[in-house]
């Protein structure tokens, strides 16, 4: 409740956008979250945590038992550091269609806390053509994202796969049971965290 109420506040006095310049959503809200210290200390933790989460999880698993963080003083590029987040209001009606996160500012992560409502993330990949999806190219992976789970995307999924959420009314099949639910998505609000692109990162 406290990341909403934060987020509300930031975004108070926006309108919900039409449409953005690369015309992959419709119908939003988005902040950039680049003073962390006007948030609640609530706030701030769950930041701080899902980043520390994020990091010993997929970066520090990465370079093996034997690798020790370096002093304040030394410059060790094996060490990621963070972009500021992204809030992103998504109306009800709103639209995030399929797309590859550009790879010219941000790094080898994107990840998303979902909060409000339940959604459905789908990754197919894309089509020759570009970054418009081919459901003809072969299967896709749905993830169904409830208020407060964290989705990851590194390596394939980042790069190879584009990544969509899905209208109100989706259906959604769980691989693990065959269970069938259909997802009645809602407002959305989600928190975007990207790494910074590291100097030696060749991937274009």
């Amino acid at each position: 409740d406290a990341m909403i109420q934060d987020v509300a506040s930031k975004m108070k006095r926006r309108r919900y956008e039409k449409g953005h310049w690369d015309a992959v959503i419709t119908n939003y809200k988005e902040v950039e979250l680049i003073d962390t210290t006007t948030l609640s200390e609530v706030s701030q933790y769950a930041l701080d945590r899902t980043r520390t989460h994020l990091n010993e999880t997929f970066f520090d698993s990465q370079l093996g038992p034997d690798h020790h963080p370096p002093d304040d003083d030394d410059d060790d590029d094996t060490t990621s550091s963070w972009l500021p987040c992204h809030a992103i209001d998504l109306r009800q009606d709103g639209e995030l269609k399929a797309h590859v996160d550009s790879i010219r500012f941000s790094g080898r992560m994107v990840a998303g806390l979902s909060l409000l409502s339940s959604s459905i993330m789908r990754l197919e990949q894309p089509s020759t053509e570009g970054e418009e999806t081919s459901n003809a190219s072969g299967g896709h992976v749905d993830l169904l994202l409830p208020p407060l789970s964290l989705y990851v995307l590194t390596d394939v999924s980042r790069y190879e796969y584009a990544h969509e959420l899905l209208p109100c009314g989706a259906i959604f099949k769980s691989r693990d049971d065959g269970d069938v639910s259909v997802v009645q998505r809602g407002r959305r609000l989600s928190i975007i965290f990207r790494d910074a692109k590291k100097k030696d990162d060749v991937t274009q």
